[in-house]
């Protein structure tokens, strides 16, 4: 960027603080004019010395006082374009809900008027405790942009949501916001299916597939950074879309076509990316069956929501198709069968493809063009197939 965007990195006190250097040394390698503030706990974990070493300024701690500068809340919330607070803990998010003003950090955050982005890092009791899920709707409801929180293993031993993001996809996250984009997709309307099915057996059990859902939300996220107005409609799974993005979760197919259909209209794009579970049951039980009852289950084939939408509706559409063998012939057989305006089709196994964070697609459309993004990791090819959608939409 030709000209330094200047942020402050708000450091609180949880077990990620130690990831807060490694951001602090992205922003600063890509020209990022950085302040760093640090509250009284976050001392606990990280020193100021760390900081001062990887910005080459002054470290702003809880209870800095400069005679020379009494407003020094005040005159940091005007030098700064950004604040992002990484990690985030629960009580600096409750502190910034109810607007408390009780260090440096919080002080100058409330003074501050522009864009607030908040990396949360918690255990997953506390992050999905009620009281933390009301402050987070309502920083958002503010306009404060959330980076983060992740699923995966937690310092303590426990798996769930509530870990911070890696430091590169917080960078990542920062840099989208202050670039400008690329409006490949201006005024769009993008309908955007993601993630798996679940077609219950009993009331306990259910049908469903190995779908992370992390290509849907992936291509949503590349598609609203290229300006479209996208509605997101997800199957149950952990992997998390920007907060910015309208997303409707459903359970099944019958669900999801519901809701495709309801803001399928006006819709210039709709792309079929969830791993529909192709069966129900036909003889589904009110009650549980017992391990020890003799099991007879029917199958019933199960609607086909992509086909259902381009008979019912005038609108570009692109399916996905996950194959295990003869990948182009069964490609080219759905782009035909269900005419569809692109196929974008993946070879999966029990270790590739599905369920993974790298993958590779090729794209079948028109007589018998293709194009092959080559195998990557699903956040780039997401933004790779965006780039080409556009070539053949346009």
């Amino acid at each position: 960027m030709c000209q330094k965007i200047k942020i402050i990195l708000g450091v609180t006190g949880g077990i990620a603080a130690y990831k807060s250097a490694e951001i602090a040394r992205l922003l600063m390698k890509n020209n990022f004019d950085v302040k760093v503030i640090m509250t009284r706990t976050a001392e606990d974990f990280i020193t100021p010395l760390t900081f001062e070493t990887l910005t080459n300024g002054k470290v702003y701690q809880y209870n800095t006082i400069v005679k020379e500068s009494p407003m020094l809340h005040i005159d940091l919330a005007k030098w700064a374009d950004i604040i992002l607070v990484a990690p985030s803990t629960a009580e600096f998010m409750s502190k910034l809900t109810f607007g408390r003003a009780d260090d440096l950090l919080t002080t100058t955050c409330l003074a501050f008027d522009k864009r607030i982005v908040l990396s949360p890092s918690m255990n997953k009791n506390m992050w999905n405790n009620k009281a933390t899920q009301e402050n987070y709707d309502t920083l958002k409801k503010r306009g404060i942009i959330f980076s983060g929180p992740e699923f995966g293993s937690q310092a303590c031993g426990d798996i769930g949501s509530g870990r911070m993001k890696e430091p590169i996809n917080i960078f990542e996250d920062i840099q989208n916001l202050v670039k400008k984009k690329s409006k490949l997709f201006k005024g769009k309307k993008i309908v955007i299916t993601a993630g798996p099915t679940i077609e219950y057996i009993d009331p306990i059990r259910y049908l469903s597939n190995r779908s992370s859902g992390m290509m849907g939300c992936e291509i949503a996220n590349a598609f609203f950074n290229q300006d479209a107005e996208v509605t997101l409609i997800k199957g149950p799974c952990n992997y998390k879309e920007y907060d910015e993005i309208k997303s409707i979760e459903v359970k099944s197919a019958k669900d999801m076509l519901s809701s495709v259909e309801d803001n399928i209209p006006n819709c210039d794009i709709f792309v079929s990316v969830a791993a529909v579970s192709d069966f129900a049951i036909k003889n589904l039980s009110e009650k549980k069956i017992k391990s020890d009852e003799p099991i007879k289950l029917e199958f019933t084939k199960n609607i086909d929501i992509l086909k259902t939408i381009v008979e019912k509706y005038n609108v570009f559409s692109i399916g996905f198709a996950a194959e295990t063998n003869e990948l182009k012939i069964n490609a080219l057989k759905k782009l035909k069968d269900k005419k569809v305006s692109v196929i974008a089709a993946n070879k999966v196994s029990f270790d590739d493809g599905i369920d993974n964070e790298n993958n590779s697609i090729t794209l079948y459309w028109g007589e018998g063009l293709e194009k092959t993004l080559k195998l990557k990791n699903k956040k780039d090819l997401a933004i790779e197939f965006v780039e080409e959608i556009s070539n053949i939409y346009n």
